[in-house]
């Protein structure tokens, strides 16, 4: 989380992707792997603290000091208004994307501990192989045809945050918690713990495309698969 006190953030694209129009926030949400841009109006002069919500975090570097030319005095910190982050915000609301030419349902699920003391994670029952990832021998997930619109429809069977990841390709948000969205272009979003998002994405780039969650520990052991062109 990063805010600055006295002043909004208009975000104006997610991961560099432009939004269908700005939309003004007073706290940024950053998940791994995801860029926000965003525009600040320098309108309430003094000397501020840029930094994380959290007081710990602050306390141990996450912060930065943000002064106005001729202002004096030691940075301030005051905590903004309650907000939530949400990419329903952010998207043509209650406007369904266009249908895809096909599904892809994709379940995320973790076996605690089970695998030298570390979680293992899978997708669809399948946990990644331990071995180079260019390797012919792992076998796709999914196959794609070029040119066809495709949608994940990816359900989180357990209690962490995921930020999933698609390489080579942007996904557009489709369905977040059960309510249809459009028009958010991204290659990174947060998955909540026992939520489903669906996003689409257009095969337009042929090639083997890693997916996966984009916390190592996740990665490590498990969270990814390969989809593939045929």
């Amino acid at each position: 989380s990063l805010a600055l006190p006295g002043h909004t953030f208009q975000v104006v694209a997610l991961d560099g992707n432009p939004l269908p129009a700005p939309v003004e926030v007073p706290v940024l949400w950053i998940g791994t792997a995801e860029r926000v841009s965003a525009l600040v109006a320098m309108d309430h002069p003094g000397v501020w603290v840029l930094g994380d919500l959290s007081d710990d975090d602050r306390g141990h570097g996450m912060g930065t000091v943000v002064e106005y030319a001729g202002a004096t005095g030691a940075p301030q910190w005051v905590r903004p208004p309650a907000a939530k982050w949400d990419y329903l915000r952010f998207g043509r609301s209650g406007v369904a994307a266009a249908q895809p030419d096909e599904v892809f349902e994709m379940t995320f699920a973790k076996d605690n501990a089970a695998d030298k003391g570390f979680n293992r994670w899978r997708i669809n029952g399948v946990a990644f192989p331990d071995m180079a990832m260019d390797s012919k021998l792992v076998e796709p997930l999914f196959k794609l045809h070029h040119g066809r619109r495709y949608r994940l429809r990816m359900h989180n069977a357990s209690d962490d945050i995921h930020p999933v990841h698609l390489h080579r390709h942007s996904f557009e948000l489709t369905r977040i918690g059960g309510q249809p969205t459009s028009g958010v272009l991204k290659d990174v979003v947060m998955l909540n713990g026992y939520q489903s998002i669906e996003v689409d994405f257009v095969a337009d780039n042929p090639g083997r495309t890693l997916f996966h969650c984009h916390q190592q520990l996740h990665m490590d052991f498990g969270f990814m698969c390969l989809f593939d062109y045929v």
